[in-house]
């Protein structure tokens, strides 16, 4: 191949290389852009699939984030406290309305649910305090303290007891029951100096207004009434010694000077007349024994129980002859008239000796009761006489005048038997008189000696009296002479 040839072949070749690097690389570049333009496609499509994926994954996002939320929402709107909280805030809100009855619905709608929210049971006792409904408001304080044991639902229960005191004193309403509800909070709380104070002004206060219109009204009325005639006041010697026990015993527990000085006033009731059974006698007397062991001394308790014991020893000067009268043995007052223990307490109050028995001319004598007065701090008593007690099983009146028959003093006595089927009358009364006197001997001869007269009255419903006498009765020259006969000779 010549030179020209070769050349040309080369340029050919190279031309041609050319030619097919151009084409080769049009043919990239359009493989290229076919290449880059699905690229682009591809990842416009994927572009908007993954588009479309995140806003598919965004709304299951959201919606589970608002299904966990309302979820979360209903779970908290469903826990116990919240649904407590709830049912205090409506109460609140009912409260400041004056709505009480709405409130204490929601306050026991707190209660049900949680039995130890203090809040619901110190709120819904404001409520019932509001309507004046302060029973049931003790009630659900003293329950909340149960449940709860928080010190503060009992203070709050004791401060509505001590306002109730306070409010019946301040009514002249307060009795006993006053008291013992006053106790009470002592017995839970024995350093309540609130308590304690007022425990002492209440002392001079409930005796006078609601026991001192009668001196049965303490112990002995079935239906004691207030002197203010509003209410009534029942109460028993049993329920007083209870309530003297359970002051010794708050005494015990928490002794101090304050509480001392008040029991030892709350030993004996005030300074009012009040009548106490006999059968209770004994068992005061040892009451105040213990007191004065327990606590200590005091002048009152120191003549009550004077006046105690007085009362047991002239009960047994008289029970023999009682026992015979209740069987109808009136004679037996002849040989009782001159006995020795019947003359030496007839001469106490002859000579005006000191005795706790009430020195009276007729000094009535009695089984069922004793009256005792305070007189300036000091106490004396006396036997309830027949019209005191109609019901009396028999009444004895010893005579402490002084009457003599030629410088001998005579011994007289009377004798009320019981009612007959609870019928006062006839009323009937026996006097027995030992005395010096004259005498009819044989048919006409005066003689003068000691002997024994009865005297027999019968008083009427209508008041009549019909008297007969017996002279030198149980003797050899017994008489006998109505009272119309006496009259008549005396006239003539």
């Amino acid at each position: 191949m010549g030179y020209r040839a070769y050349s040309f072949f080369c340029y050919v070749k190279f031309r041609f290389w050319e030619i097919g690097k151009r084409v080769l690389s049009t043919t990239r570049a359009q493989n290229y852009r076919r290449i880059d333009r699905s690229y682009s496609s591809n990842t416009r499509a994927r572009c908007r699939r993954k588009k479309r994926f995140d806003i598919r994954k965004l709304a299951i996002v959201a919606a589970t984030a608002i299904a966990v939320t309302a979820g979360g929402i209903c779970i908290y709107n469903h826990l116990p406290i919240v649904k407590v909280n709830k049912a205090i805030a409506a109460g609140d809100k009912y409260t400041k309305a004056s709505d009480y009855e709405a409130a204490i619905d929601s306050y026991e709608t707190a209660i049900q649910i949680d039995k130890h929210s203090v809040t619901a049971y110190c709120n819904m006792a404001g409520a019932y305090l509001s309507i004046d409904d302060s029973e049931s408001a003790k009630k659900i304080l003293f329950d909340g303290w149960q449940n709860t044991e928080n010190e503060g639902l009992l203070d709050n229960y004791h401060a509505v007891i001590l306002n109730e005191a306070v409010d019946a004193m301040n009514s002249r309403k307060a009795d006993m029951n006053t008291v013992l509800s006053i106790v009470s909070v002592l017995s839970d709380d024995a350093a309540n100096k609130d308590a304690i104070e007022l425990l002492d002004a209440a002392y001079s206060r409930i005796f006078q207004d609601a026991y001192s219109y009668s001196p049965d009204a303490l112990f002995r009325s079935d239906s004691a009434t207030y002197s203010s005639a509003e209410g009534s006041a029942v109460f028993t010697y049993d329920q007083y010694e209870s309530f003297v026990k359970e002051l010794m015993a708050v005494y015990q527990a928490s002794p101090s000077d304050e509480l001392k000085e008040v029991i030892l006033k709350y030993a004996t009731p005030g300074d009012i007349s009040f009548t106490l059974n006999y059968e209770n006698v004994s068992s005061y007397q040892a009451l105040l024994e213990s007191l004065e062991s327990s606590v200590g001394e005091a002048d009152n308790i120191s003549s009550m129980k004077a006046c105690l014991v007085n009362a047991q020893e002239v009960q047994d000067i008289f029970a023999e002859i009682f026992t015979q009268l209740d069987v109808g043995n009136v004679d037996e007052l002849r040989n009782f008239v001159v006995s020795d223990k019947y003359l030496a307490l007839r001469d106490i109050f002859l000579n005006n000796e000191e005795t706790p028995q009430e020195n009276t001319t007729y000094v009535p004598i009695s089984r069922e009761a004793i009256i005792l007065n305070n007189n300036e701090g000091q106490w004396s008593y006396r036997f309830l006489n027949f019209e005191e007690n109609p019901t009396t099983q028999g009444v004895i009146t010893l005579w402490a005048n002084f009457f003599e028959d030629d410088g001998i003093q005579r011994n007289s006595i009377s004798y009320e038997p019981a009612m007959i089927e609870d019928n006062y009358y006839p009323h009937t009364k026996y006097d027995v008189t030992y005395l010096y006197s004259y005498i009819t001997s044989g048919t006409a001869t005066k003689v003068p000696k000691m002997n024994y007269r009865l005297s027999t009255t019968v008083t009427l419903q209508d008041g009549e009296e019909n008297e007969t006498i017996v002279g030198d009765w149980g003797g050899p020259n017994e008489w006998t002479m109505d009272i119309d006969t006496i009259e008549s000779r005396i006239r003539a």
